[in-house]
């Protein structure tokens, strides 16, 4: 059965149970992990008004006429201003909290020292200029996070400036990750006649390190159908997600699929994808069971447009579509292809994509070799200048 991508990823983020059990980390060990509560911050930021700039705090209305203001007292950050003397200057450095009573700081290259003991303020002051007002960036109360996301660094950072030590996240799925097929061998190892180095495992276990998870090395499955049942329904006794690369075409040493069939139950597709046209969803035991395509590009292909929106929303992940933007094409492909296709390119100085020279399956360098993916729809010609959906590498792989 042949589905369209957007049907296709549609119905198998709906397949993603949604994660149940939860863990208190501390937040410098969060980042990555995704909150199973909201956040609510139990103060504002800042706490107090404060200074913007190294320089002095004044009362706007003090400041008209360019009149010599004497230097009242000093403000450091950490320290507790005085309250503000009229028709004075308070030294203040950046962070400091305002002075009660003063209203404006002036840059410090906005004035000049008069006798060392008054400044002379050189341009005009509004009040409120260069003040960060109490509860401006975050009031107390405010929801600052929902459940579901994704912890970057700046968050954690958040998390800090509203005095959080720890925060309530889902635990992380487990997911492990096979080969297929007899042919292959692991690097270091001699090969013989036939035979070739096994790129898909290390490349799929590296995607699902990278988005945060736990991942186990499963191996290489013969092309034998007892022990394919075997080590299937052995690893889907104590795992949440499968991974298989290959063995889900129609080769009569494909076994993959009637393993699966056997152990718990197969849908197999044909994604309209180019690359990446075989895909398999499934369960073993209690695990979701994902089979990607033998070729390499297409294995890298269909999981960073399948199995990573999969794997984010089983983790509790709210948003998983990859972010793209809109380049012009810097090439022409009058030739419409009857699948969607998602061809690696790069932009060049002028912000066009140009494609890389080679966009066979198998060609993996072509990834490494390229910015983003870029994507032409189906049935749709290709002029240059015309505006394609760009979807740079940082966007799928994290």
């Amino acid at each position: 059965m042949m589905r369209r991508l957007d049907e296709a990823l549609s119905w198998l983020i709906g397949q993603a149970a949604a994660p149940t059990a939860t863990e208190h980390l501390p937040i410098a060990q969060a980042l990555g992990r995704v909150l199973a509560e909201a956040v609510y911050s139990p103060l504002q930021v800042p706490a107090f008004d404060n200074s913007q700039m190294d320089g002095y705090a004044v009362r706007a209305s003090d400041t008209a006429g360019g009149v010599a203001l004497p230097i009242s007292q000093r403000v450091a950050a950490g320290s507790v201003p005085l309250p503000h003397e009229a028709q004075s200057a308070a030294r203040i450095f950046t962070g400091a909290p305002i002075p009660p009573g003063a209203d404006a700081v002036v840059m410090q290259e906005d004035t000049q020292l008069v006798d060392g003991a008054s400044i002379r303020v050189l341009s005009a002051v509004r009040p409120g200029q260069f003040v960060r007002r109490a509860g401006g960036d975050i009031e107390k109360g405010q929801q600052v996070f929902a459940p579901g996301r994704r912890l970057s660094a700046a968050d954690i950072g958040l998390l800090a400036s509203i005095g959080l030590e720890g925060a309530t996240v889902f635990r992380l799925i487990r997911v492990g990750v096979f080969s297929s097929g007899d042919e292959l061998l692991q690097p270091g190892e001699t090969l013989g006649q036939g035979q070739i180095y096994d790129s898909n495992r290390p490349m799929v276990m590296s995607l699902v390190r990278g988005l945060g998870l736990s991942v186990s090395d499963l191996g290489t499955l013969p092309d034998d159908l007892e022990q394919t049942r075997g080590r299937l329904a052995q690893a889907g006794a104590s795992l949440d997600v499968l991974l298989t690369c290959g063995g889900v075409s129609v080769g009569e040493e494909d076994h993959i699929k009637a393993a699966v069939s056997a152990e718990g139950q197969l849908d197999l597709w044909q994604i309209a994808i180019k690359p990446g046209k075989p895909f398999a969803y499934g369960r073993v035991g209690q695990a979701a069971f994902l089979g990607l395509p033998g070729n390499p590009v297409s294995a890298w292909v269909t999981f960073v447009l399948l199995v990573r929106p999969y794997l984010l929303r089983a983790s509790g992940v709210s948003v998983v579509e990859p972010m793209a933007h809109w380049v012009p094409a810097g090439f022409d492909k009058p030739q419409p292809d009857a699948r969607q296709e998602f061809l690696r390119a790069s932009l060049d100085e002028r912000g066009r994509a140009i494609l890389h020279g080679r966009q066979d399956s198998q060609v993996l360098s072509s990834i490494g070799q390229s910015e983003g993916l870029l994507e032409v729809p189906i049935e749709t010609p290709v002029r240059q200048g015309d505006l394609l959906r760009f979807f740079p590498f940082s966007s799928l792989l994290h």
